[in-house]
């Protein structure tokens, strides 16, 4: 286990892509974007494989939607959801090509009752919100030793290499 910095992955590494760093590169965040970015390239290069869930690609596509609303409906943070169910079809407006290319080159892994099994034992072990745990559990199911993130929660699990932005 140990914590180190997204640039130093190693080539020819598998990890698992967390959520943040894909929001940090499509948002251009002034902190971490351009680490995510150099990261997320040597993915599209091949010399790093990454995975990734389908909670992951949710969670991403939706951060990206609430950010375009944001930007350009001026929607109050509050009021996205309430916002988006009375009008759906808004997300029609939203382009959507760079969150799923960018999604397109992760190997995304399945949820099977096993994995929501052990997402319930490293959920109570690690006192870890049940996405991240879901995630835990399909690192750990599919024997990768690293994740990108930014989310310190992961920090403390055993056997994981977490690299960060």
């Amino acid at each position: 286990m140990g914590i180190r910095s997204l640039r130093d992955v190693p080539d020819g590494s598998s990890i698992f892509v967390d959520t943040n760093v894909l929001i940090y590169h499509l948002l251009e965040d002034e902190l971490y974007g351009v680490s995510c970015r150099d990261f997320l390239k040597r993915v599209e290069s091949g010399s790093v494989v990454a995975f990734t869930s389908p909670i992951v690609a949710s969670e991403t596509l939706f951060i990206y939607l609430r950010a375009w609303l944001l930007k350009n409906k001026k929607i109050a943070p509050k009021r996205v959801l309430r916002y988006l169910k009375r009008h759906r079809a808004v997300v029609n407006e939203v382009d959507f090509h760079n969150p799923l290319a960018l999604l397109a080159l992760m190997r995304l892994l399945p949820l099977t009752k096993d994995v929501m099994q052990t997402s319930y034992d490293l959920m109570t072990r690690y006192q870890l919100l049940p996405a991240d745990s879901i995630d835990a559990a399909l690192i750990r199911r599919h024997h990768l030793a690293a994740l990108a993130t930014r989310d310190d929660d992961f920090d403390f699990v055993e056997s994981l290499d977490v690299y960060k932005p």
